[in-house]
């Protein structure tokens, strides 16, 4: 085993090793995922629900302001289990 090579045969294992780095590198940088929601969808997930949800929310504001709010735990229980179930 030789121990003093000189010459490009002792650069070498460096110069493959930093080429292998700067092609992961590379990929690295390129590698990206992108998402677009149209116009249409972002439309139909705000129209569709608004108008509804607020009226609901402000009758729930009004409830607890007052301390009516209640919650049937019956309800509640079950809702959580059907939930789950899916």
């Amino acid at each position: 085993m030789k121990i003093n090579q000189v010459g490009v045969n002792a650069v070498n294992p460096y110069k493959k090793q930093s080429q292998k780095v700067e092609a992961a590198e590379a990929k690295q940088k390129f590698a990206s995922d992108k998402l677009e929601i149209s116009s249409v969808a972002k439309e139909m997930q705000t129209s569709v629900y608004s108008a509804e949800r607020a009226e609901k929310i402000a009758k729930l504001k009004e409830s607890i302001d007052a301390g009516t709010y209640q919650v049937d735990a019956n309800k509640l229980a079950a809702d959580l289990v059907n939930f789950y179930k899916e």
